[in-house]
Protein backbone atom coordinates (compact mmCIF):
# COMPACT_ATOMS: atom_id res chain seq x y z
CA UNK A 1 0.00 0.00 0.00
CA UNK A 2 0.96 3.41 -1.11
CA UNK A 3 -0.08 6.72 -0.36
CA UNK A 4 -0.09 9.71 -1.91
CA UNK A 5 -1.25 13.44 -1.38
CA UNK A 6 -1.14 15.77 -4.83
CA UNK A 7 -1.76 19.51 -3.99
CA UNK A 8 -3.76 20.90 -6.70
CA UNK A 9 -4.34 24.68 -7.82
CA UNK A 10 -6.73 25.62 -10.54
CA UNK A 11 -5.31 27.47 -13.16
CA UNK A 12 -8.86 28.54 -15.18
CA UNK A 13 -12.25 28.51 -13.96
CA UNK A 14 -13.50 24.92 -13.87
CA UNK A 15 -17.14 23.98 -14.49
CA UNK A 16 -17.51 20.67 -12.40
CA UNK A 17 -20.68 19.78 -11.08
CA UNK A 18 -22.30 16.67 -8.86
CA UNK A 19 -25.96 15.49 -9.66
CA UNK A 20 -26.99 18.86 -9.48
CA UNK A 21 -25.56 20.62 -12.52
CA UNK A 22 -25.97 24.23 -11.13
CA UNK A 23 -23.83 23.80 -8.39
CA UNK A 24 -20.11 23.58 -8.27
CA UNK A 25 -18.32 20.48 -7.06
CA UNK A 26 -14.93 18.42 -7.02
CA UNK A 27 -15.72 15.01 -7.20
CA UNK A 28 -13.34 11.71 -6.96
CA UNK A 29 -15.74 9.68 -9.26
CA UNK A 30 -15.16 12.53 -12.20
CA UNK A 31 -11.53 12.77 -11.64
CA UNK A 32 -10.97 9.00 -11.55
CA UNK A 33 -13.31 8.87 -14.78
CA UNK A 34 -10.96 11.12 -16.39
CA UNK A 35 -7.85 9.56 -15.08
CA UNK A 36 -9.12 6.52 -16.83
CA UNK A 37 -9.11 7.59 -20.34
CA UNK A 38 -5.34 9.58 -19.99
CA UNK A 39 -4.14 6.39 -18.75
CA UNK A 40 -5.49 4.45 -21.61
CA UNK A 41 -4.46 7.18 -24.01
CA UNK A 42 -1.17 6.43 -23.21
CA UNK A 43 -1.40 3.19 -24.11
CA UNK A 44 -2.01 2.96 -27.79
CA UNK A 45 -2.52 -0.65 -27.54
CA UNK A 46 -4.00 -2.33 -30.60
CA UNK A 47 -5.92 -5.38 -28.71
CA UNK A 48 -9.04 -3.50 -27.12
CA UNK A 49 -9.92 -6.76 -24.98
CA UNK A 50 -6.48 -6.66 -23.89
CA UNK A 51 -6.79 -2.98 -22.95
CA UNK A 52 -10.03 -3.22 -21.52
CA UNK A 53 -8.49 -6.07 -19.22
CA UNK A 54 -5.55 -4.69 -17.83
CA UNK A 55 -7.44 -1.31 -17.47
CA UNK A 56 -10.45 -2.88 -15.27
CA UNK A 57 -7.85 -4.34 -12.79
CA UNK A 58 -6.59 -0.67 -12.52
CA UNK A 59 -9.52 1.07 -12.72
CA UNK A 60 -12.80 -1.57 -11.91
CA UNK A 61 -15.33 -2.56 -14.06
CA UNK A 62 -18.70 -1.22 -15.06
CA UNK A 63 -21.27 -1.86 -12.82
CA UNK A 64 -19.23 -2.35 -9.37
CA UNK A 65 -19.49 0.21 -6.65
CA UNK A 66 -17.09 3.13 -6.16
CA UNK A 67 -14.04 2.30 -5.86
CA UNK A 68 -14.80 -1.50 -5.08
CA UNK A 69 -12.36 -3.84 -7.45
CA UNK A 70 -10.43 -1.02 -7.93
CA UNK A 71 -6.04 -0.72 -7.47
CA UNK A 72 -6.41 2.82 -6.13
CA UNK A 73 -8.80 4.88 -3.62
CA UNK A 74 -9.46 8.68 -4.09
CA UNK A 75 -10.17 11.51 -1.14
CA UNK A 76 -10.68 15.12 -1.63
CA UNK A 77 -10.09 17.74 1.08
CA UNK A 78 -10.47 21.44 0.40
CA UNK A 79 -7.96 23.94 1.44
CA UNK A 80 -10.48 26.36 2.76
CA UNK A 81 -13.92 26.90 1.84
CA UNK A 82 -14.72 25.72 -2.23
CA UNK A 83 -14.58 28.69 -3.98
CA UNK A 84 -16.99 29.18 -6.21
CA UNK A 85 -19.15 31.77 -8.55
CA UNK A 86 -21.60 32.27 -11.02
CA UNK A 87 -19.91 35.82 -11.92
CA UNK A 88 -19.07 36.75 -15.74
CA UNK A 89 -16.12 35.50 -16.93
CA UNK A 90 -13.25 38.33 -17.78
CA UNK A 91 -13.08 40.48 -20.83
CA UNK A 92 -9.89 42.03 -21.07
CA UNK A 93 -10.98 43.63 -24.65
CA UNK A 94 -10.15 39.93 -26.09
CA UNK A 95 -13.01 39.78 -28.91
CA UNK A 96 -13.92 38.19 -31.84
CA UNK A 97 -16.41 39.20 -34.59
CA UNK A 98 -19.23 36.73 -35.09
CA UNK A 99 -22.09 37.43 -37.61
CA UNK A 100 -25.70 36.70 -37.10
CA UNK A 101 -28.14 37.35 -39.78
CA UNK A 102 -26.55 39.95 -41.89
CA UNK A 103 -25.29 41.57 -38.22
CA UNK A 104 -22.01 41.96 -37.15
CA UNK A 105 -21.33 42.09 -33.49
CA UNK A 106 -18.57 41.25 -30.42
CA UNK A 107 -18.25 38.16 -28.92
CA UNK A 108 -16.14 37.64 -25.82
CA UNK A 109 -13.54 35.13 -26.80
CA UNK A 110 -13.63 33.16 -23.22
CA UNK A 111 -17.63 32.87 -23.18
CA UNK A 112 -16.93 31.69 -27.16
CA UNK A 113 -14.75 28.58 -25.19
CA UNK A 114 -17.33 28.46 -22.34
CA UNK A 115 -20.35 28.05 -24.80
CA UNK A 116 -22.88 25.74 -23.03
CA UNK A 117 -22.34 26.71 -19.14
CA UNK A 118 -21.84 30.45 -20.61
CA UNK A 119 -25.34 30.80 -22.74
CA UNK A 120 -27.19 34.26 -24.33
CA UNK A 121 -29.80 35.25 -22.19
CA UNK A 122 -32.83 36.92 -24.27
CA UNK A 123 -34.30 39.17 -21.70
CA UNK A 124 -30.74 40.11 -20.58
CA UNK A 125 -29.69 40.79 -24.13
CA UNK A 126 -25.75 39.29 -23.40
CA UNK A 127 -24.38 36.09 -22.24
CA UNK A 128 -24.40 34.92 -18.65
CA UNK A 129 -23.09 32.19 -16.44
CA UNK A 130 -26.01 29.45 -15.98
CA UNK A 131 -23.36 27.02 -14.06
CA UNK A 132 -21.73 27.71 -10.67
CA UNK A 133 -17.26 27.42 -11.48
CA UNK A 134 -14.68 26.97 -9.37
CA UNK A 135 -12.72 29.90 -9.30
CA UNK A 136 -8.97 30.34 -10.56
CA UNK A 137 -6.64 30.03 -8.17
CA UNK A 138 -8.28 27.30 -5.69
CA UNK A 139 -6.29 24.55 -3.72
CA UNK A 140 -7.43 21.51 -2.73
CA UNK A 141 -5.36 18.03 -2.03
CA UNK A 142 -6.10 15.11 -3.50
CA UNK A 143 -5.34 11.54 -0.81
CA UNK A 144 -4.69 8.52 -3.27
CA UNK A 145 -4.41 5.15 -1.50
CA UNK A 146 -2.27 2.80 -3.79
CA UNK A 147 -3.47 -0.78 -2.88
CA UNK A 148 -2.10 -2.65 -5.84
CA UNK A 149 1.82 -1.36 -6.38
CA UNK A 150 2.46 -3.38 -8.99
CA UNK A 151 0.09 -0.55 -10.50
CA UNK A 152 1.80 2.22 -9.32
CA UNK A 153 4.08 3.50 -12.02
CA UNK A 154 1.57 2.91 -14.76
CA UNK A 155 -1.16 4.83 -12.25
CA UNK A 156 1.86 7.64 -11.71
CA UNK A 157 2.69 8.45 -15.31
CA UNK A 158 -1.78 8.94 -16.42
CA UNK A 159 -1.66 11.23 -13.56
CA UNK A 160 1.62 12.89 -15.01
CA UNK A 161 0.31 13.43 -18.29
CA UNK A 162 -3.30 14.46 -17.34
CA UNK A 163 -1.49 17.48 -14.93
CA UNK A 164 0.04 18.22 -18.38
CA UNK A 165 -2.60 18.46 -20.87
CA UNK A 166 -5.70 17.44 -19.34
CA UNK A 167 -8.48 19.84 -17.48
CA UNK A 168 -11.50 18.99 -14.80
CA UNK A 169 -15.04 19.44 -15.69
CA UNK A 170 -16.92 20.80 -19.24
CA UNK A 171 -15.00 22.53 -21.88
CA UNK A 172 -11.57 20.99 -20.32
CA UNK A 173 -10.58 20.69 -24.17
CA UNK A 174 -11.44 24.57 -24.59
CA UNK A 175 -8.92 25.12 -21.61
CA UNK A 176 -11.44 25.44 -18.50
CA UNK A 177 -10.88 23.46 -15.97
CA UNK A 178 -6.65 23.86 -16.41
CA UNK A 179 -5.00 22.96 -13.12
CA UNK A 180 -1.08 22.21 -11.63
CA UNK A 181 -0.04 19.87 -9.24
CA UNK A 182 1.43 22.04 -7.04
CA UNK A 183 3.72 19.31 -5.11
CA UNK A 184 4.88 17.85 -8.69
CA UNK A 185 8.70 17.00 -7.59
CA UNK A 186 7.46 15.10 -4.46
CA UNK A 187 4.44 13.61 -6.22
CA UNK A 188 6.28 11.99 -8.60
CA UNK A 189 9.64 10.77 -7.10
CA UNK A 190 8.92 7.27 -7.66
CA UNK A 191 9.27 7.75 -11.62
CA UNK A 192 11.62 10.59 -11.82
CA UNK A 193 13.86 8.64 -14.15
CA UNK A 194 11.15 8.15 -16.50
CA UNK A 195 9.65 11.64 -16.68
CA UNK A 196 10.99 15.17 -16.33
CA UNK A 197 9.94 17.30 -13.36
CA UNK A 198 11.38 20.93 -14.00
CA UNK A 199 11.07 20.97 -17.73
CA UNK A 200 8.28 18.86 -18.33
CA UNK A 201 6.78 19.76 -21.74
CA UNK A 202 10.30 19.72 -23.38
CA UNK A 203 10.39 17.79 -26.83
CA UNK A 204 13.03 15.33 -25.51
CA UNK A 205 10.66 14.55 -22.24
CA UNK A 206 7.65 14.16 -24.30
CA UNK A 207 8.84 12.20 -27.26
CA UNK A 208 9.08 9.37 -24.12
CA UNK A 209 5.46 9.34 -24.21
CA UNK A 210 4.68 8.48 -28.00
CA UNK A 211 4.28 5.04 -29.29
CA UNK A 212 5.52 4.33 -32.70
CA UNK A 213 2.31 2.89 -33.79
CA UNK A 214 -0.54 4.17 -36.03
CA UNK A 215 -3.31 5.45 -34.83
CA UNK A 216 -6.18 3.60 -32.95
CA UNK A 217 -9.89 3.83 -32.84
CA UNK A 218 -9.46 5.67 -29.69
CA UNK A 219 -7.58 8.98 -28.71
CA UNK A 220 -3.62 8.09 -28.04
CA UNK A 221 -0.12 9.35 -28.06
CA UNK A 222 0.39 7.44 -31.85
CA UNK A 223 2.89 8.96 -33.58
CA UNK A 224 0.58 11.47 -35.11
CA UNK A 225 0.51 12.74 -31.91
CA UNK A 226 1.61 16.67 -32.36
CA UNK A 227 1.80 19.69 -29.40
CA UNK A 228 1.84 23.44 -30.22
CA UNK A 229 2.57 26.00 -28.00
CA UNK A 230 1.95 29.71 -27.39
CA UNK A 231 5.55 31.57 -28.20
CA UNK A 232 4.53 34.19 -25.51
CA UNK A 233 3.61 33.61 -21.67
CA UNK A 234 0.79 36.10 -20.17
CA UNK A 235 0.76 37.62 -16.96
CA UNK A 236 -2.78 36.10 -16.14
CA UNK A 237 -4.73 32.98 -17.20
CA UNK A 238 -7.32 34.49 -19.58
CA UNK A 239 -5.28 36.59 -21.53
CA UNK A 240 -3.39 33.51 -21.99
CA UNK A 241 -6.71 31.66 -23.11
CA UNK A 242 -7.79 34.80 -24.60
CA UNK A 243 -5.21 34.80 -27.32
CA UNK A 244 -5.21 30.80 -28.03
CA UNK A 245 -8.71 30.78 -28.30
CA UNK A 246 -8.93 33.68 -30.56
CA UNK A 247 -5.93 31.35 -33.21
CA UNK A 248 -7.65 28.32 -32.53
CA UNK A 249 -11.59 29.74 -33.59
CA UNK A 250 -10.03 31.58 -36.32
CA UNK A 251 -8.35 28.73 -38.40
CA UNK A 252 -11.63 26.42 -37.27
CA UNK A 253 -14.13 29.76 -38.68
CA UNK A 254 -11.89 30.51 -41.74
CA UNK A 255 -10.75 33.91 -40.45
CA UNK A 256 -7.07 32.89 -40.07
CA UNK A 257 -5.30 32.49 -43.28
CA UNK A 258 -2.15 30.15 -44.67
CA UNK A 259 -0.06 31.74 -47.36
CA UNK A 260 0.79 28.25 -49.41
CA UNK A 261 2.74 28.41 -52.96
CA UNK A 262 1.71 32.58 -52.78
CA UNK A 263 -1.54 31.72 -52.04
CA UNK A 264 -3.54 32.64 -49.08
CA UNK A 265 -5.58 29.32 -48.11
CA UNK A 266 -8.33 29.40 -45.26
CA UNK A 267 -9.19 26.29 -43.43
CA UNK A 268 -13.26 26.44 -43.80
CA UNK A 269 -15.15 29.23 -45.04
CA UNK A 270 -17.41 30.53 -41.88
CA UNK A 271 -20.50 29.15 -42.95
CA UNK A 272 -19.19 25.87 -43.89
CA UNK A 273 -19.68 22.55 -41.78
CA UNK A 274 -18.10 19.79 -43.93
CA UNK A 275 -14.33 19.80 -41.83
CA UNK A 276 -15.67 21.52 -38.77
CA UNK A 277 -17.54 18.41 -38.14
CA UNK A 278 -14.27 16.11 -38.31
CA UNK A 279 -13.23 18.07 -35.72
CA UNK A 280 -16.06 18.12 -33.37
CA UNK A 281 -19.55 16.89 -33.94
CA UNK A 282 -22.76 17.65 -33.44
CA UNK A 283 -22.60 20.86 -35.35
CA UNK A 284 -25.79 22.88 -34.12
CA UNK A 285 -26.33 26.07 -35.76
CA UNK A 286 -30.28 27.98 -34.95
CA UNK A 287 -31.18 24.82 -33.36
CA UNK A 288 -30.13 22.87 -36.51
CA UNK A 289 -27.42 20.33 -36.71
CA UNK A 290 -24.95 20.56 -39.11
CA UNK A 291 -23.44 17.71 -39.47
CA UNK A 292 -24.26 14.17 -39.94
CA UNK A 293 -21.42 12.43 -37.75
CA UNK A 294 -22.34 11.32 -34.31
CA UNK A 295 -21.32 13.17 -31.28
CA UNK A 296 -17.46 12.94 -31.15
CA UNK A 297 -15.32 15.49 -29.03
CA UNK A 298 -12.84 17.52 -30.59
CA UNK A 299 -9.08 15.60 -30.78
CA UNK A 300 -7.36 18.84 -29.52
CA UNK A 301 -7.12 20.11 -25.96
CA UNK A 302 -5.90 23.23 -24.82
CA UNK A 303 -3.96 23.46 -21.67
CA UNK A 304 -2.74 26.38 -19.84
CA UNK A 305 -0.04 25.60 -18.04
CA UNK A 306 1.72 27.51 -14.73
CA UNK A 307 5.54 28.88 -15.58
CA UNK A 308 6.32 30.83 -12.34
CA UNK A 309 4.37 33.77 -12.66
CA UNK A 310 3.72 33.47 -15.83
CA UNK A 311 0.34 31.53 -17.75
CA UNK A 312 1.58 29.55 -21.19
CA UNK A 313 -0.95 28.02 -23.76
CA UNK A 314 -0.36 24.72 -24.89
CA UNK A 315 -2.51 22.24 -28.02
CA UNK A 316 -2.63 18.79 -27.72
CA UNK A 317 -3.55 16.36 -30.67
CA UNK A 318 -4.49 13.41 -30.26
CA UNK A 319 -4.97 10.95 -32.91
CA UNK A 320 -7.54 8.14 -33.35
CA UNK A 321 -9.72 6.45 -36.26
CA UNK A 322 -13.37 7.32 -34.38
CA UNK A 323 -15.54 6.45 -37.71
CA UNK A 324 -14.53 3.14 -37.70
CA UNK A 325 -18.34 1.90 -36.81
CA UNK A 326 -19.38 3.96 -39.81
CA UNK A 327 -20.56 3.01 -43.30
CA UNK A 328 -17.40 3.74 -45.73
CA UNK A 329 -15.49 4.43 -42.52
CA UNK A 330 -12.12 4.22 -44.37
CA UNK A 331 -12.47 6.76 -46.54
CA UNK A 332 -14.57 9.11 -43.20
CA UNK A 333 -11.33 8.30 -41.47
CA UNK A 334 -8.61 9.37 -44.28
CA UNK A 335 -11.41 12.45 -44.25
CA UNK A 336 -10.69 13.06 -40.32
CA UNK A 337 -7.11 12.41 -41.36
CA UNK A 338 -6.31 14.83 -43.69
CA UNK A 339 -8.38 17.54 -41.84
CA UNK A 340 -6.72 17.37 -39.15
CA UNK A 341 -3.36 17.35 -40.78
CA UNK A 342 -4.29 20.50 -42.58
CA UNK A 343 -5.76 22.42 -39.33
CA UNK A 344 -2.29 20.87 -37.55
CA UNK A 345 -0.73 22.79 -40.76
CA UNK A 346 -2.67 25.76 -39.99
CA UNK A 347 -1.12 25.99 -35.79
CA UNK A 348 2.21 25.20 -36.95
CA UNK A 349 2.69 28.18 -38.68
CA UNK A 350 0.81 30.46 -37.14
CA UNK A 351 3.25 33.22 -35.98
CA UNK A 352 2.35 33.18 -32.35
CA UNK A 353 2.50 29.35 -31.84
CA UNK A 354 5.22 27.09 -32.29
CA UNK A 355 5.61 23.44 -32.63
CA UNK A 356 6.86 21.19 -29.73
CA UNK A 357 6.40 17.67 -31.07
Amino acid sequence: MKKISFEIETITPMFLAGADQSKAELRAASIKGLLRFWWRALQAEPDLESLKERESKIFGSAGEKSGSGSSFSMRIVYNGDLKRTTANLPKHNITVTSKSRGRSFPVNILEYLAYGPCTYDKKKKRNVIVREYVLHGFRFTIHMTILRTEFISEILKAIYIFDLFGGLGSKSRNGFGSFCIVNREECFDLISNDVAIKNPYAKENLQKFIKRTGSKSYSSFADETKVFRAKEPFSTWDKSLGEVGVIYRGIRSGEKTLNTDGRQKTFEKHFAYDKRQYIGSPIIVDRQEKSFLDRHAKPYFIKIAKEGDKYRAYILYLPSRYCVELNDAAQHDKKFADVCNEFNSFLAENENMETVI
